[in-house]
């Protein structure tokens, strides 16, 4: 019989530094502490699926199990749905009486995974054994947010992020928040020291642990189209110090998208590469007064409305796949097929728009200002159904996650939780000559362009030899989205 191990179960908690439930599970097992990652093959094909964001996963996986593996443990890749994969893995782990003590995972909110996470659980329940879940890529969890009682979640982020604010400085939320300088101890232990970490390996169980994540790697790497980054808590560090260096601009320099002045942390969020509470250490952020407007205060801000968006995910599922506000879930899109193709190939004659699409699609990934602009546009000028759009970026998209993802654009088409106001309409032209008035951004992404005045990139451009005249009237458009949320 072996002696007692654990369990954990990797899905958006792809490291070992500051991954609270695997480090529960390592104390409880003096370090004999087993990784596994269950992959349905039906996600594959999923209308949304992005090979691209496949790649980087499948990459921090395999930078995973090196790590698992340099430190004395593994990470087994199981190509089946978590059901059938731990009833075949535990029913083999039983005849030989050898099932674990602790299995292990960090908590997720998304309407399928909350499902998927109960029925596991019960599974393990069924073999005895017991199930330890911590919170990681929240830093407060819906159940600590809330108006009257428990039930109720808050709709808009202003009382929401003050109700949050306030969780915050509690005194267990900010022992979490420090907890995370331990996690960070752990990449600088020496080579020799970190190589005893761990204390056990799948091959002590006699399972064979077939290299099946390669064969993914070598087959998806195929079909990639967009470079894909460095991956990992290290990389992370490596794009956070960057960031820390100019956070102080953050403010004044966020919606630029000429400049490098985001933080370009969204991508390594998705796979739990790095988690907001680490991202709060790292930079030393704090609470901060309502009138605070530093760089710092804006980004924290910012962090606060990628939780909000998820508690509005937990509360209230059926955002996923229709419109938060009732009175909008019936709006009449004109669903132009032809215009949306050119919305995605950045060919509509809107010099902003065309570039934000064609940065997307050469590189995975569009400055957020531009995201606002691309999405304000398909949905108040082209009048094409925002679920639509959404659907698209989660396919092209390297940081693609359902709850910003869906956040954001319900905020732009303004069907969500406080989003924008129905007539609050960007105009592309402006936007475009009061975030990139230069047209540095423009020229570089739509390079047809890049002989043309900057003034001549802010109005319609007519008579262009290699380049579309505006499909739509702006003016025009704003009228008919109007009447179309008015219902008139």
């Amino acid at each position: 019989m072996i002696e007692d191990y654990g369990i954990h179960w990797f899905r958006r908690d792809l490291r070992v530094a500051g991954n609270p439930a695997l480090q529960r599970n390592w104390k409880e097992n003096s370090g004999k502490v087993l990784g596994v990652f269950c992959f349905d093959k039906a996600f594959l094909a999923r209308p949304d699926f992005s090979v691209n964001r496949f790649q980087l996963f499948i990459n921090t996986l395999i930078g995973l199990k090196k790590e698992l593996r340099d430190i004395g443990s593994d990470l087994l890749f199981l190509d089946v749905g978590p059901e059938k994969a731990f009833k075949d893995l535990f029913n083999n782990l039983s005849k030989s009486n050898s099932l674990p003590s602790l299995f292990t995972c960090n908590r997720d909110y998304e309407p399928f995974s909350r499902v998927r996470d109960k029925s596991i659980s019960e599974l393990m329940k069924s073999y005895g054994v017991k199930v330890q879940t911590c919170r990681d890529h929240l830093v407060i969890e819906p159940h600590e947010v809330f108006r009257g009682d428990v039930s109720q979640g808050y709709k808009v982020f202003t009382p929401f992020s003050r109700k949050w604010l306030e969780a915050f400085k509690k005194e267990d939320v900010q022992q979490r928040i420090k907890i995370q300088e331990k996690g960070f101890d752990y990449l600088a232990l020496p080579t020799k020291s970190a190589k005893k970490l761990f204390k056990m390996t799948w091959n002590d169980l006699g399972i064979d642990n077939v290299e099946n994540l390669e064969k993914y790697s070598r087959e998806n790497s195929k079909k990639v189209d967009v470079p894909i980054p460095e991956c990992g808590l290290r990389a992370a560090l490596k794009t956070l110090d960057q960031f820390k260096n100019k956070i102080s601009n953050y403010k004044n320099k966020r919606d630029i998208p000429s400049v490098p002045g985001t933080s370009k942390m969204s991508m390594f969020l998705k796979n739990g590469s790095i988690t907001t509470s680490q991202i709060i250490h790292y930079l030393g952020l704090d609470y901060y007064e309502k009138k605070d407007d530093s760089g710092r205060a804006t980004y924290f801000k910012e962090i606060i409305w990628r939780e909000f968006y998820y508690h509005v995910l937990y509360r209230w599922p059926e955002v996923e796949k229709t419109a938060f506000q009732s009175k909008y879930k019936n709006l009449k899109w004109d669903n132009k097929k032809h215009w949306f193709e050119k919305w995605k190939e950045g060919q509509t004659g809107f010099p902003i728009v065309d570039a934000g699409m064609r940065e997307l699609k050469q590189t995975g990934w569009m400055h957020n200002r531009v995201r606002m602009i691309v999405a304000s546009f398909l949905t108040k000028d082209l009048l094409i159904d925002w679920k639509w759009g959404e659907k698209y970026f989660m396919e092209v998209l390297l940081d693609g996650d359902l709850a910003p993802n869906n956040g954001g654009w319900q905020w732009a088409a303004s069907t969500g939780c406080d989003a924008q106001p129905y007539f609050r309409i960007f105009n592309p032209w402006s936007q475009s000559k009061r975030f990139d008035p230069d047209g540095e951004y423009i020229k570089k992404y739509v390079p047809e362009l890049s002989t043309l005045e900057a003034k001549k990139l802010h109005i319609p451009i007519l008579d262009h030899p290699d380049y579309p005249a505006p499909i739509v009237d702006h003016a025009i458009q704003r009228q008919l989205a109007l009447k179309m949320y008015k219902f008139e």
